[in-house]
């Protein structure tokens, strides 16, 4: 089964949010991620967190659609969007997508893609995605179809670094050292069909992002 998360954070294309809802079988609301189905008249199947982002509107959607909600306290020692993956785990569901987990605030941005190398193990698959980009947590190998104004970026995200091979880019690299904190893998570009990179040590964040 895959399932789809909708936190609170910026969404400005309602079509791809309602591609990505009739992909997945199974649809979180992160607490004031409700306000975005509203706006697309979408029920989710579960609406999860302390609920102190849905307005008194957002309280009677639940009501007229009988929204199955899971309260928390709000003095909790997860966010909402980390208790959402965590009860798509707990139900068996190992394919997931967050959307609306970035935004203007960047420490809740930054906190939601660190959630892609704590989950993404032991058969899980998380993805973030919004308006621009998807997020993709890589410790091995993954191919990339080209898509006219995309640029893509690799980011080690382990103190070591990574060594990495790229084929089909612009700039092809074989067995390279990116340092932690280096910026050697911005805005790149995928020239074949295919983009493959290849990541022969560490753990990157890859990045496919409109410009």
């Amino acid at each position: 089964m895959k399932g789809l998360i909708i936190s609170s954070g910026k969404i400005n294309d309602y079509t791809l949010l309602e591609d990505l809802i009739e992909e997945n079988d199974y649809i979180v609301c992160a607490d004031g991620g409700l306000n975005h189905l509203m706006n697309i008249n979408k029920v989710p199947h579960v609406i999860l967190g302390d609920l102190d982002s849905v307005s008194d509107l957002g309280i009677k959607y639940i009501k007229d659609n009988n929204i199955k909600v899971e309260k928390y306290p709000s003095i909790k020692d997860n966010t909402d969007s980390e208790l959402a993956i965590i009860y798509l785990i707990n139900k068996g569901i190992d394919d997931m997508i967050l959307i609306g987990g970035t935004g203007t605030r960047l420490d809740h941005t930054l906190a939601n893609l660190f959630l892609l190398k704590r989950f993404n193990k032991n058969g899980k698959h998380l993805k973030v995605i919004d308006d621009n980009n998807i997020v993709t947590y890589v410790v091995d190998t993954i191919e990339i179809e080209r898509k006219q104004g995309w640029f893509i970026s690799i980011i080690p995200i382990n103190y070591e670094g990574i060594i990495v091979s790229l084929t089909g880019f612009k700039y092809p690299l074989d067995n390279k050292y990116i340092e932690f904190s280096s910026t050697l893998g911005i805005s790149n570009e995928i020239i074949e069909d295919i983009g493959i990179i290849e990541i022969h040590k560490g753990e990157a964040l890859v990045f496919e992002s409109l410009d």
